[in-house]
């Protein structure tokens, strides 16, 4: 009776274990990352999952991107917030959580930022967008697999402006981000 119960009791180990593993799965293919940046006395904070070019070409991902609105990431849509009011793109944008999208193109891609934070994958939607603008699309001399978006090119002397970049493959798009301390 005892070697019956201990077996049981053993099958039942080793099979919930095996469930737990296969949910699991692995780590992601494109995973979350999060920039938290102050630019002056205003913390900036971004959350976005990173896709990789994978043996794929970026100009091609882009011009395939570029006949829609891209959610500027993987998975769900780009996530960006100020404590503070800022100027991005040369645009006024209050204080408050957003989210990023982009309609790439060969030397200029169009920003969109939208007050809505739960959209999955190419649910855009334009009914939130709070602000559009431009920004120029150039080529840079190395390759970047993994998507990235990150704090650039800060004023070390006024301390209130910076770029945000999003690059991947030899593209790289800036646009900047100026704040009052």
């Amino acid at each position: 009776m005892k070697k019956s119960i201990t077996l049981l009791v053993c099958l039942l180990i080793f099979a919930s274990s095996q469930t737990l593993l296969a949910q699991r799965g692995g780590p992601a293919p494109s995973p979350k990352a999060t920039v938290k940046q102050m630019i002056g006395t205003t913390e900036m904070e971004i959350i976005y999952s990173r896709p990789s070019l994978d043996g794929r070409d970026a100009k091609k991902l882009v011009n395939t991107l570029n006949k829609g609105v891209w959610r500027t990431g993987a998975n769900s849509n780009t996530l960006i917030s100020f404590n503070k009011d800022v100027t991005i793109g040369g645009k006024a944008l209050a204080a408050g959580k957003y989210s990023l999208w982009t309609i790439p193109g060969d030397s200029e891609w169009t920003v969109i930022i939208s007050g809505h934070l739960d959209k999955w994958g190419t649910q855009y939607d334009n009914s939130k967008d709070v602000l559009k603008f431009t920004a120029t699309a150039s080529t840079i001399g190395h390759s970047v697999e993994t998507f990235t978006i990150n704090m650039t090119d800060f004023d070390k002397n006024s301390k209130d402006k910076a770029n945000i970049e999003l690059a991947w493959g030899n593209i790289s798009v800036k646009f900047p981000v100026k704040v009052t301390n």
